[in-house]
């Protein structure tokens, strides 16, 4: 499902941007805010108020464990983005300590060797800005 540029849907090849964005909570790169500020910024980019109801019904979802929760009146499953591989998960890893000052979720890997990931992989800091645009401020 596309609603505006992004791909949002809950099957895994509609809703890689929406796989990449709650990957990213998952991870603790983003905040439950900042994902309810991307939903904003979703609704503000598609057209005609297209905006699939399980969009929607995120922003009504105020506990992190929760969006992770299978829910029918949320959504019935997770969408997984092929984007993230090995590599560009170790980057994410990376971009998390960068964006917010603390070790990575996964104890598996070094701050060291996430950061190394994410200079070999730049495409997901890439990737991360051009879904969070209005994060870019925050690094600045």
């Amino acid at each position: 499902m596309i609603a505006g540029p992004f791909k949002i849907g809950v099957e895994d090849d509609t809703g890689a941007d929406l796989g990449f964005v709650l990957s990213c909570l998952a991870l603790g790169m983003i905040t439950m805010d900042e994902l309810h500020r991307w939903i904003y910024h979703v609704i503000a980019q598609t057209p005609d108020g297209a905006v699939p109801p399980h969009l929607v019904a995120l922003l009504a979802v105020k506990n992190r464990a929760n969006v992770f929760r299978p829910n029918e009146a949320v959504m019935a499953r997770i969408p997984h983005d092929p984007f993230i591989t090995d590599e560009r998960f170790d980057a994410m890893l990376g971009l998390q300590f960068f964006m917010r000052r603390d070790k990575p979720q996964v104890n598996d890997i070094t701050q060291a060797q996430a950061e190394a990931a994410l200079r070999r992989n730049p495409e997901v800091a890439d990737r991360f800005f051009a879904l969070f645009p209005f994060l870019t401020e925050a690094v600045a």
